[in-house]
């Protein structure tokens, strides 16, 4: 029974977009499959590792026949990346219940799973609705995503904090050694009571892979353990990461305790970091941050006795500093900013470093100091 014909490219985007968050060992094997739906002309994809569940359709299907199966997710989308995209392309069902993907040159015949067996995670009732366009989410999780914790027995910081509170949406994240938050003005958004949300680490990886980079509205749905978001035809949910956030707002430095700012070049100075990397040790990642007048020394060295070191002519105007950073945290987030200059604020001891774009209050960066 044919249930679907079309361009390999018309059914390849739709299985790309489903099948990011499908992983190659699981204990319950269906998982690792595309459940796919025909209806005629319209066909349903939906995948899920039991905690997030995306979904979307697309016009590929036969008109007149109509069928449930699951395949592997994996080989399909390999199968579909290796063939010509203008091609044209059949799936159909064979009586013995495999599915069989044919175009001109050949054919691939792969088991399936029971459609029935595939678990589908059911929204929840919201309690928050609101709708953002989708490069300002990219852009709230982009300069968030990389302060999150990736292995960390406080499993509440293996993601991203969501505040919703007045027309504000704020991104946080932290691994306790560093802090990122990052806040945006939404149109039309006004939420009397604040709602919060942390958002799991695979969830994040997964919006930004697939979340358009323009204007695409995107609906953002909240639950108690839930979040949901729809955009481009696009149904994705996952489930919240439960606990207690810290209180981001108590431990944030500000302008009055980090008096000391000094502007520095991003590009400068990310070059100058990464050089210095080569010769840093490989498992603390330390470095040193020597401020004298008008000058900024980086220093780094390894186990092996090897040093590097570089020299940025800088606007310090203050008593000397002796600081020093975990290199990997500032590389990543220089990389992650597109500004020409970085404000960073010094406190008269070494203590947390507050770092900030110019003439912008949207975005703020905390870094724990070193001690080398």
């Amino acid at each position: 029974m044919k249930l679907i014909a079309c361009p390999v490219e018309n059914l390849l985007k739709p299985v790309r977009s489903v099948s990011g968050i499908v992983e190659r060992n699981q204990s319950l094997p269906v998982v690792s499959n595309i459940l796919i739906e025909q209806t005629g002309g319209s066909v349903c994809f939906v995948t899920t590792d039991l905690d997030i569940q995306i979904r979307t359709t697309a016009d590929v299907g036969v008109p007149g026949s109509e069928g449930r199966f699951t395949v592997s997710a994996q080989k399909t989308s390999e199968i579909l990346a290796a063939l010509r995209p203008l091609d044209n392309i059949e799936v159909s069902l064979t009586e013995d219940g495999l599915a069989e993907f044919a175009t001109s040159g050949g054919r691939f015949t792969m088991q399936t799973l029971p459609a029935q067996d595939f678990p589908v995670i059911k929204p929840q009732n919201w309690a928050s609705t609101f709708s953002i366009p989708s490069k300002t989410l990219r852009y709230l999780l982009t300069m968030t995503a990389f302060a999150m914790a990736q292995k960390e027995i406080r499993y509440f910081l293996m993601g991203v904090l969501l505040v919703v509170e007045g027309s504000k949406l704020r991104a946080v994240a932290t691994d306790t050694h560093r802090l990122a938050y990052c806040e945006a003005e939404v149109d039309d958004l006004m939420q009397a009571e604040r709602v919060e949300a942390i958002v799991p680490r695979k969830t994040v990886r997964e919006l930004l892979r697939i979340l358009p980079e323009d204007d695409t509205p995107v609906e953002v749905n909240l639950g108690d353990t839930q979040i949901g978001f729809n955009f481009a035809g696009i149904e994705f949910f996952s489930k919240l990461i439960e606990g207690k956030f810290p209180d981001y707002q108590r431990v944030m430095p500000t302008e009055d305790t980090n008096p000391q700012c000094v502007r520095l070049n991003r590009e400068e100075l990310l070059l100058a970091l990464r050089r210095v990397q080569i010769l840093t040790n490989e498992k603390f990642h330390g470095v040193r941050w020597l401020f004298s007048e008008g000058e900024l020394l980086i220093q780094g060295n390894n186990a092996e006795q090897e040093e590097a070191s570089q020299t940025l002519s800088v606007p310090w105007r203050w008593a000397d500093l002796d600081i020093g950073f975990n290199l990997l945290y500032m590389i990543e987030l220089l990389s992650n900013l597109k500004n020409a200059e970085v404000d960073f604020h010094f406190a008269a001891t070494p203590k947390s470093v507050l770092v900030t774009m110019p003439e912008s209050t949207s975005f703020r960066y905390l870094i724990m100091p070193m001690r080398i």
